[in-house]
């Protein structure tokens, strides 16, 4: 099966190869390296400042460019030793998701936040700031107090090898994993509950596995086919050429993947100034992908954005907002309520997703109380009681966690629930649409419950609790449970069983806890947290649950019912979309695009879609079916060159300790 449901590639063949079950051993002897290698990468090169981040793409970068030399060593491996020797797709692709979690773990908004959000408050705690005040009110297990153990953290010049150290970080660090554990666990069984529904009834394209099924395919027809390397070869120069520019300023630069804003750009003024921010940019990547789904879809992503600004300028020409500039200016509590709106479209969307998916869910909540006679069913991941009663308990200890600490009893249920259909919208809209990042920034729980429900009426104690809550979701582009839904079509897709995936990923992940703390404490100790041979971005990330905390208490709100109204707005313009998609087959627009667009996900992507959009429609209108499926492996190709390019000259800046330009860093 290809990645793409119904669209082989040219020339290409199915998967016919003999489905032998997995060689976990042989496979582990390869991944494990792989995974301690991989998460070194990640904190070597996003952790360092002007090094390429390559956690932040939906299909990530760096899982890319290993599992492209992974499939190239394999074609040699096959076609020079004998073929048993060689990985299957099947086998292929589970260390494909393996990756991808252990990736998940260690990059962006989580463990690539975690050791500062420990550090943090207990060392940039000042007369000014207030923060030694909420001190008694932190759990003593939130992470190390002693200057003698955070002044190395910060200034480097160290080695957390030291019996003292080791001892005051060994609590927090076990206690916090422990409890990260159980939340992937929690959503992994979240996953295995809706991953039948969304695919094998209502067909949904999960189109960000496309090129991984298409590279691990037997043989990889797709590399032989020359549109491919065409394709390759735009992002491959342009990105070389850059890179080269930052080393030797003489040589030209192309602004591909660089952030330019048409407000300073342009010189605009008032009113226009009123949309904070218009960004244009153009990643070879994000046409790529957008050439992957349905035009309805990109048509969406970037009409929404367009509809966005112009409704904030009108709303400057009316007076209902401020003309103030900058980055995020939407999300202000100001008309039209762009954060709220968001919050309603976001909770609305997974809302809907599980209204209309609830006879699966009905029939697999039956199965899950009244017993799986047959066991595990082959075509899912795990068995009906395990999914469900995994994630119920799941979700408790998660509160549990929470609750033994005092504080309102209703507030863990809160935000776990609000996260919860957070990560089923985006895991949803990954199914749909093949987004190439998706920073969400003002759509997280610890942003709604303040937002809307105020802090006057809400004690210390569960002010504190949403912020010791808030470093594992303040950014989801590297949230795990999309790419466990991936791992489970991809595993699908090549025709094998996903029962083993399950335990696979779940210990992907601790050693990618493990393997990502003991790299991070090295670069921390040795580079210095504080010092400007560190990324200053994750660390200042990791102060803000301690920011919002100090705000919370100094700034007591009552509850806002204008942002109340714009989430409800929110929520009925998303079940409106949905309606009228449902019943109008070409109804050109898409809930999806509206929801993406009420976050700051979309700000840096919008121009891809509109030119992915525009030369599908083209291909589509003149060239038909038959055409789109030629141009195939172009635009597979401008993703796999933007990301292997990418991945190479990030390495190269790794090793070299060099700063260059970054490929993709939005």
């Amino acid at each position: 099966m290809t990645g793409l449901p119904g669209v082989p590639l040219p020339g290409g063949t199915g998967n016919n190869e003999p489905q032998l079950p997995i060689r976990w051993l042989k496979l582990m002897c390869v991944t494990l390296p792989l995974i301690i290698l991989s998460t070194g990468w990640i904190a070597n090169s996003e952790m360092k400042t002007a090094v390429t981040e390559i956690t932040i793409s939906s299909l990530f970068m760096g899982v890319t460019f290993i599992l492209f030399v992974v499939t190239l060593l394999n074609l040699l491996v096959r076609r020079y030793c004998r073929d048993h020797w060689a990985l299957t797709q099947l086998e292929m692709m589970a260390l494909y998701t393996m990756l991808s979690m252990a990736s998940a773990v260690a990059g962006v908004g989580n463990y690539g936040f975690f050791l500062p959000f420990l550090a943090n408050p207990f060392y940039y705690n000042t007369a000014s700031n207030g923060w030694r005040g909420w001190w008694p009110l932190l759990p003593d297990f939130i992470g190390p107090r002693s200057k003698a153990v955070l002044k190395p953290f910060y200034l480097g010049h160290s080695s957390f090898l030291q019996p003292g150290i080791l001892q005051a970080w060994a609590r927090p660090l076990i206690i916090w994993s422990l409890f990260f554990l159980m939340l992937i666990w929690t959503t992994l069984c979240l996953a295995s509950m809706l991953r039948r529904g969304w695919e094998s009834e209502e067909y949904l394209p999960f189109p960000v596995i496309a090129l991984p099924l298409e590279m691990t395919r037997p043989g990889a027809p797709l590399y032989s086919n020359r549109l491919l390397w065409l394709g390759f070869a735009i992002p491959a120069l342009l990105h070389s050429i850059n890179s080269l520019h930052s080393i030797y300023p003489t040589l030209p630069f192309f602004p591909v993947n660089s952030v330019h804003d048409a407000i300073p750009d342009f010189g605009l003024s008032t009113p226009w100034t009123g949309m904070g921010s218009f960004f244009y940019m153009l990643h070879p990547a994000g046409v790529g992908f957008g050439y992957l789904i349905n035009t309805d879809v990109s048509f969406s992503l970037w009409f929404f954005y367009l509809l966005k600004k112009l409704v904030l300028v009108w709303a400057v020409t009316m007076n209902f907002r401020n003309a103030a500039t900058g980055w995020g200016v939407e999300a202000n509590g100001q008309f039209p309520y762009i954060s709220a709106q968001g919050w309603g479209a976001w909770v609305g969307l997974a809302v809907i997703v599980l209204w209309s998916g609830r006879r699966h869910l009905k029939g697999y909540i039956y199965r899950a109380i009244h017993g799986d006679a047959a066991g595990i069913d082959a075509d899912e991941p795990m068995s009906a009681r395990l999914g469900f009663f995994g994630f119920v308990l799941g979700f408790l200890s998660l509160c549990t966690f929470v609750w033994v600490l005092g504080g309102s009893w209703w507030l863990p249920p809160l935000f776990f629930g609000i996260y919860v259909l957070i990560v089923i919208t985006l895991s949803r809209i990954r199914a749909e649409t093949a987004v190439l990042s998706s920073e969400l920034v003002w759509v997280t729980p610890q942003s709604m419950i303040p937002g809307l429900l105020g802090t006057n009426h809400m004690s210390h104690t569960d002010m504190v609790h949403m912020a010791t809550l808030s470093w594992f979701n303040t950014d989801y582009r590297a949230v795990p449970m999309p790419h466990m839904l991936e791992g489970f079509v991809g595993q699908h897709r090549s025709r094998g069983r996903m029962s083993s995936l399950v335990w696979a990923i779940m210990f992907a992940a601790a050693v990618a806890m493990v393997a990502a703390l003991l790299w991070d404490l090295q670069l921390y100790y040795s580079l210095g947290a504080a010092t400007a041979k560190v990324n200053a971005w994750r660390i200042l990330k990791g102060s803000e649950p301690w920011n919002n905390l100090q705000h919370w208490i100094q700034d007591p709100t009552p509850p806002n019912f204008s942002m109340a109204i714009a989430m409800v707005f929110g929520g009925v313009v998303t079940a409106i979309l949905t309606v009228l998609r449902m019943r109008f087959v070409d109804f050109p627009l898409n809930a999806a695009g509206y929801a993406f667009n009420m976050t700051f996900a979309n700000d840096f992507f919008w121009c891809d879609m509109l030119v992915a959009w525009l030369l599908k429609s083209l291909i589509m209108r003149y060239g038909g079916r038959e055409l789109y499926r030629k141009c195939l492996p172009f635009f597979l190709g401008l993703i796999l060159g933007d990301f292997v390019t990418g991945s190479v000259w990030s390495i190269i800046g790794t090793v070299l300790h060099l700063n260059l330009f970054r490929t993709f860093s939005t």
